[in-house]
């Protein structure tokens, strides 16, 4: 079920999910007395819901879905973000919703909100299931996640590095900052595009597009140097060679 007052947004949005053979669009609705008339006659299951709606609130509409109706917002506006969350909403998109961010969102649906929560495992650079990992990000997609203490945005594309902090992770953005995360390297290295990133040691992970250069150090190893970062990060003799692989 698509609801929104915009007929536009309900059009595009109907085209993007075209691309989803698993998505049937039951209906449309611009307010919340049409979409649950729509939803008592459809059985939908799925709720792509505007957050401003002409004189009504998309929230007004949760209190009605029965527990297993998933709702995905679809707003142009990010401070609902966190209000959003707090009610165990799927997923967030910001209006124009782009094709890789709705991907995204589909395969959180398909693992029923499991991606931010994920068991200890091996260590990261352990072989696994092919069917058990995750599938990669784009350089498109936003993240909604606790970064310290409060719930934030990260887009793929501001990740310069990341640094292993035990069970959480250090963000080195393009700006600088450092954000400690509540998802460990093990969960970056399995999410990240790899084609823009690649694992330099057990404890860090780079943007490709960041690198300047590589210095020679010690036994095979080098220095990593990363635009806007005085201090090189080590990369091992291991991983080294690994890069030779992936990169030629």
């Amino acid at each position: 079920m698509i609801v929104d007052d915009e007929r536009l947004a309900r059009m595009e949005l109907r085209r993007l999910l075209q691309s989803h053979p698993n998505i049937s669009v039951a209906g449309e609705a611009s307010t919340i007395d049409g979409a649950l008339e729509r939803l008592r006659l459809t059985g939908a299951n799925l709720v792509f819901l505007d957050i401003q709606l002409k004189g009504e609130s998309g929230f007004d509409l949760l209190s009605h879905l029965a527990p297993e109706v998933a709702v995905v917002f679809v707003t142009a506006f990010d401070e609902y973000a966190v209000q959003a969350f707090e009610v165990h909403a799927l997923d967030y998109l910001l209006k124009p919703v782009a094709p890789e961010q709705l991907a995204d969102a589909m395969d959180n649906l398909n693992r029923r909100g499991s991606v931010e929560v994920r068991a200890p495992g091996p260590p990261v650079e352990a072989a696994e299931d092919e069917d058990q990992r995750p599938e990669r990000l784009s350089l498109a997609a936003r993240l909604f996640l606790r970064i310290e203490e409060r719930m934030g945005f990260l887009a793929v594309a501001q990740i310069r590095a990341v640094l292993a902090d035990g069970d959480h992770a250090i963000i080195i953005t393009l700006d600088g900052r450092r954000l400690k995360v509540r998802k460990p390297l093990r969960e970056w290295i399995l999410r990240l595009p790899e084609e823009h990133f690649l694992q330099i040691h057990r404890g860090a992970l780079v943007n490709l597009d960041e690198l300047q250069r590589l210095d020679e150090w010690s036994h095979g190893s080098f220095h990593v140097h990363l635009r806007g970062e005085p201090t090189p990060l080590i990369m091992s003799r291991r991983f080294a060679a690994r890069m030779r692989a992936q990169l030629g």
